[in-house]
């Protein structure tokens, strides 16, 4: 597939869910959004916290979209998986900790304030509709320098 460079740059996006049936979904999805800056995400799927601190050591990602569940057990408490991403976050070098968007299958309007306190860019919970992730990774995305 063929990644068009919006202002001669590539533009990456990191995905992490331990779920491998969302990624082919997430990028179909990206290949039909409304808005060009997201419809040439060249995406990056990733399964563990162990492959997403390799990625974000590797390369400059602008966009991370990274579910909270599959940085830890899934039965750890919601706010401790939020916590280890934004700390796996910042362990990468500077100019490579991209604005994140937190995905979550359990979240309340509580967690999502908590979150976003945390430092994340944006916040899903699933399920989510398509308009509602465009909206939360063209936010994110804007914030990307």
């Amino acid at each position: 597939m063929s990644h068009r460079a919006i202002n001669g740059q590539r533009r990456l996006l990191l995905l992490l869910d331990a779920d491998t049936a969302l990624h082919p979904f997430i990028q179909a999805a990206l290949r039909r959004a409304p808005y060009a800056p997201l419809r040439y995400l060249e995406c990056h799927p990733v399964v563990n916290a162990e492959q997403l601190r390799n990625h974000l050591h590797e390369r400059r990602y602008h966009v991370a979209l990274l579910s909270l569940e599959s940085i830890g057990h899934p039965t750890r408490p919601l706010l401790e998986n939020a916590h280890r991403t934004i700390q796996l976050i910042q362990e990468a070098p500077v100019d490579h900790q991209p604005p994140a968007v937190a995905m979550t299958s359990v979240g309340t309007s509580a967690h999502r304030e908590a979150i976003l306190r945390l430092g994340f860019a944006g916040y899903l919970c699933k399920p989510f509709t398509l308009a509602t992730l465009f909206q939360e990774l063209s936010t994110a995305l804007a914030l990307s320098t």
